[in-house]
This record gives C-alpha cells, sequence and structure tokens, in this order.
C-alpha cells in the first residue's frame, strides 16, 4: 500500500484544512444571512464539495476501492446539498442544521485523520514537526486573513443585505436569507 503524498492528496487536505477555517468562520459570526456570511458560506461550499469529491480518487486505504470513508464523502455532499437547497428555499433552520452538521462532520474526518499514526498526515508531523507547525500555522493565519479581507470589501460594498429594498434586491438567489434579519 502506498502511504505516500501526491499532488491531489496535498490539495485535498489543502482544501479540507481551509474549509476547517471559513466554516469556523461562519460558524462562531454571530450576523446571519448578510453579504459576508453568504460569501464565506459560499466559498466553503467549494472547499467542501470539493474535498468531498475529490476523496473518490484517493484510495489508499483499500487500492482500487472503496472504503468506508467513501460513504462519509457521498453523506457529506447530500447534506451540503441539502443545506444549499434549504437556503434558497429559506428553511434557515434546516439549512443550519445540514451546514453545522456538515462542518462537525469535518472536525470528525480531521480527527480520524490525525489519530491514526498510520495516516499520512501524523506521519508527516512525526517526520517533520515544525515544518508541519509553521504550515499549519500558515493554513490558518492565510484563511483568516482572507475571510478578513472579505468581510471588509464586503462590508464597504454598499448597503448592507439587510437593508436592501425588498430585503432579496442583491440577487444572489437567497432572499429569504436576507428576510430572516
Amino acid at each position: 500500500m502506498d502511504h505516500s503524498w501526491n499532488v491531489l492528496i496535498a490539495i485535498h487536505a489543502f482544501a479540507a484544512s481551509f474549509a476547517m477555517v471559513f466554516g469556523a468562520v461562519n460558524v462562531l459570526r454571530r450576523k446571519r444571512g448578510d453579504r459576508p456570511h453568504r460569501t464565506i458560506g459560499w466559498i466553503w461550499l467549494v472547499l467542501m464539495y470539493f474535498t468531498a469529491f475529490s476523496s473518490f480518487w484517493i484510495q489508499q486505504l483499500r487500492p482500487g476501492s472503496f472504503s468506508w470513508i467513501h460513504g462519509l464523502s457521498a453523506f457529506t455532499i447530500v447534506t451540503l446539498s441539502l443545506g444549499l437547497w434549504n437556503a434558497r428555499r429559506g428553511n434557515i433552520r434546516a439549512h443550519a442544521g445540514n451546514m453545522i452538521g456538515t462542518y462537525a462532520g469535518l472536525w470528525g474526518a480531521f480527527i480520524g485523520v490525525a489519530a491514526v499514526p498510520s495516516r499520512l498526515v501524523p506521519q508527516a508531523f512525526q517526520s517533520n514537526w515544525l515544518g508541519m507547525s509553521l504550515l499549519t500555522l500558515a493554513i490558518v493565519a492565510v484563511g483568516l486573513a482572507a475571510v478578513a479581507v472579505l468581510i471588509r470589501l464586503l462590508g464597504r460594498a454598499g448597503v448592507p443585505a439587510h437593508a436592501q429594498v425588498g430585503r432579496s434586491g442583491d440577487g444572489d438567489g437567497f432572499g429569504a436569507l436576507d428576510a430572516a434579519q
């Protein structure tokens, strides 16, 4: 069994790591439904879809076939899609449940990756703990900086989403989220 990094695994890991940062910001932000929340949410959604779909081409646990982890990836794709669908329908409680549940699942996957010594991430930390620690800090710093810039730019973009005429006039398809303000 080949346990080595390749481009797909590296990009998958980066996407999942950035999804952890972007997801944390949206879960911890007090304001919901505003333009920064939606923009950060869309970025998180793309990162999560990429992470889930790319896992189907990573088959190191059972070379040539899928493992139980791929079942979790399929479940993630379903919950992300339901969360998006619920947001578009205006069912904010279900949207929040889907997205927060999916985010919790991302943390569960991270714990599973980090806790198994034979996986690539723990091996990389064992062989180069300083480099991996610095890389982890860089990912968090870049992710938080990107979020800060987004929030600042979107905050300057004009009238806040909740103050717009009709409360859904920005054309992003999330009028129900605007109206929830």
